[in-house]
């Protein structure tokens, strides 16, 4: 009977020594997907638990070797409901009894009104959040976006403001495009699926 109990320490200890692995060598990087996504700190810090109390939880059906990549995947999709929430919070908080009474003689149920509005919110934030990322990473490509699609001016203008030619233009709105995409489709992905 007393090796039976020891047995079962060993295990224990075993999950214990494979659970300490994957948080020493994932933390930080778990941490910078929350933050990225949240962009709040004390948000991702937070996500960042939850995360490793889910793998804790969940340490006996978990595949170590895909630990990573799942650790990402819900630190990821934590912030993104975390933010989606959060709007929804201010939303209720928004609306006064007047907007409801004219929402409410529009046709649509306060549920579609709720939602519709929700879904401005986020994409104008997103929308702020892209241009911001954008002016920091590269403020030429911000202006090409901007003058190009936001003022709607014609590209040959804009080429000429600029002082580039019209097919550097075009490769500097590319590249910008490319950016866009590459940063920030899982979040408008997201927006989307909801």
């Amino acid at each position: 009977m007393l090796e039976a109990k020891d047995e079962s320490v060993g295990i224990e200890s075993k999950e214990n020594s494979i659970f300490d692995t994957i948080y020493n060598s994932n933390f930080e990087i778990v941490y910078k997907v929350a933050l990225k996504y949240s962009r709040n700190h004390h948000a991702a810090e937070e996500i960042a638990q939850n995360v490793f109390i889910k793998l804790y939880l969940n340490i006996d059906h978990i595949n170590v070797d895909a630990a990573r990549s799942w650790l990402i995947l819900t630190a990821k999709y934590m912030a993104l409901n975390l933010k989606r929430d959060r709007a929804r919070e201010y939303l209720v908080e928004d609306l006064s009894m007047e907007e409801e009474t004219i929402l409410a003689d529009s046709g649509e149920s306060p549920e579609e009104v709720f939602v519709r509005k929700i879904k401005q919110r986020e994409f104008v934030e997103l929308k702020e959040d892209i241009f911001a990322a954008l002016y920091e990473k590269n403020p030429r490509w911000y202006d090409a976006i901007t003058i190009s699609y936001v003022l709607e001016k014609p590209q040959k203008e804009v080429a000429e403001n600029m002082g580039v030619t019209l097919e550097v233009l075009h490769s500097m709105l590319y590249r910008a495009r490319k950016w866009i995409k590459e940063n920030y489709k899982d979040e408008y992905d997201h927006l989307h699926k909801d």
